[in-house]
């Protein structure tokens, strides 16, 4: 019980999530070799080492935010006094440095990641997450990474690139859209919300002048059309498996549904103008990139 304030630092889903990410990534990477792939301890370990690495960037990310959480999640570990906020850092720093050094035992591209990422979720916590187009280029780098990694881990990197391009892009679209959506709906009753001392970064990611009056620092119309290029370059990059002779036509067969999905989140979005709209095309969004990844799925077992 000692441990489990810890553990809920490290948001254990979210971490898993990211580990079973690797996973995938390793899967397309080594194909139907069954045996091989069972057999293959540097896949577990990198997803060990991603457990690691994500749970860090959870905690260090609570350590930060620890201001606005006591208003928004006061039963968080270091709100609620369960977990202090010095210990929460040491576990933090712990976590990053065992997830590189266990790295450095599987290869120096792994070992590079381990040490790029761990850089840059401390920076997203600290700097990046109120910068409203870096903090979304990051946040869908780090997701794609994962797919990455987990073909680092058997050196094998041409699908798992390309499904990390795929899934970054499509995600980048999907924070745009979800950043579109809290702007149009939330952004006068979230600053009627926030104390004080956590309104300069609100102010920052939203872009609100010396006077306090809100101004939305990139127009609506900037960022409709940054979400829109983000998802017509994934829908390009979708056929490229096939094209490279990498995967064969059931992969193109199953990717078609998720390019029609895409280009009518692309439509949807010219004519959204509201929160509700912006949310349908996040939940629409999320939908393809998971067609998008049984699609990568199904074309190396079929």
């Amino acid at each position: 019980m000692v441990m489990l304030p810890y553990l809920t630092l490290m948001r254990p889903l979210n971490s898993l999530m990211s580990a079973i990410a690797v996973f995938v990534g390793g899967f397309v990477a080594l194909g139907l070799d069954l045996s091989y792939f069972f057999g293959f301890a540097p896949l577990y370990l990198a997803m060990v080492i991603v457990f690691l690495i994500t749970g860090a960037g959870n905690a260090i990310n609570d350590v930060i935010d620890v201001d606005s959480d006591k208003i928004n999640r006061p039963g968080r570990p270091i709100p609620s006094g369960k977990v202090s906020k010095r210990k929460a850092l040491g576990f933090s720093i712990f976590l990053f440095a065992a997830g590189i050094v266990l790295s450095g035992f599987l290869n120096w591209i792994c070992f590079f990641i381990a040490i790029f990422n761990s850089v840059l979720l401390v920076l997203y916590s600290s700097v990046l997450q109120d910068k409203l187009f870096l903090g979304n280029i990051s946040v869908s780098y780090l997701v794609g990474s994962t797919f990455l990694f987990g073909g680092a881990a058997v050196l094998d990197l041409k699908l798992p690139l390309l499904l990390m391009l795929l899934a970054s892009l499509a995600n980048l679209s999907r924070e745009i859209v979800k950043d579109l959506e809290d702007i149009e709906g939330d952004r006068l009753g979230l600053l009627k919300k926030l104390a004080s001392d956590i309104k300069t970064s609100v102010a920052s990611r939203f872009g609100m002048d010396s006077s306090g009056k809100l101004k939305i620092k990139y127009g609506k119309q900037a960022m409709v059309n940054a979400a829109i290029a983000s998802l017509t370059c994934a829908i390009l990059v979708s056929p490229m498996p096939f094209i490279l002779g990498i995967l064969g036509w059931l992969y193109l067969v199953l990717v078609v549904p998720v390019d029609i999905i895409f280009l009518l989140c692309i439509f949807f979005m010219a004519k959204a103008k509201g929160k509700k709209q912006f949310s349908r095309i996040s939940k629409l969004i999320k939908i393809g990139m998971f067609l998008g990844l049984i699609a990568f799925v199904a074309g190396v077992l079929l």
